[in-house]
């Protein structure tokens, strides 16, 4: 009796079968839907009615990182207004060495971590700074712009800066 049955005539009786099953779980489960759906006297939103449309809070509110703060853009100050025309005797751009722009650069920099504590993202940070300048090395006096540096650091940081922690070579 079994070798009279081919597989064509197997799935057919699967699929035929699986019919079945999932027709009688949406008629037995979702019949009230389907009610709803050939009753057009219902406005269509009235088929979801049992869902709950109110508005759930999944997390709480941000909170800002330590040492961060929000101020608002108006008392936010980017740079000195610049004159139209500058004084007589001013430098211009270029006249500045890349020694000076770097020690300007470095200090800038001093200026950023001023209340910030974090030696180690500040040098590496200076590092990669003075890396940018190698390009310059031969304008460069490398010693004397670093002391400047580690000068500058000394009066505005709340950590020590070393020579021995730039370590930086150019060769």
């Amino acid at each position: 009796m079994l070798s009279s049955i081919s597989w064509q005539h197997y799935l057919a009786a699967i699929i035929i079968l699986a019919l079945i099953y999932y027709g009688y779980v949406v008629l037995r489960y979702y019949q009230k839907e389907i009610s709803n759906l050939f009753n057009r006297k219902q406005p269509a939103t009235a088929l979801f009615s049992n869902a709950q449309t109110g508005s759930y809070q999944v997390m709480g509110n941000a909170k800002l990182d330590n040492g961060v703060t929000i101020t608002e853009s108006q008392d936010l100050v980017f740079s000195e207004p610049l004159e139209d025309h500058p004084a007589a005797g001013a430098t211009s751009a270029a006249d500045i060495t890349p020694s000076q722009e770097l020690a300007v650069e470095a200090g800038n920099l001093i200026d950023a971590f001023k209340e910030i504590d974090n030696k180690p993202e500040f040098i590496t940070l200076l590092r990669i700074l003075i890396g940018s300048y190698k390009r310059y090395k031969d304008e460069i006096d490398l010693p004397t712009t670093l002391n400047r540096v580690v000068e500058l650091s000394k009066e505005k940081l709340m950590f020590p800066i070393a020579l021995t922690d730039l370590q930086v070579s150019w060769a």
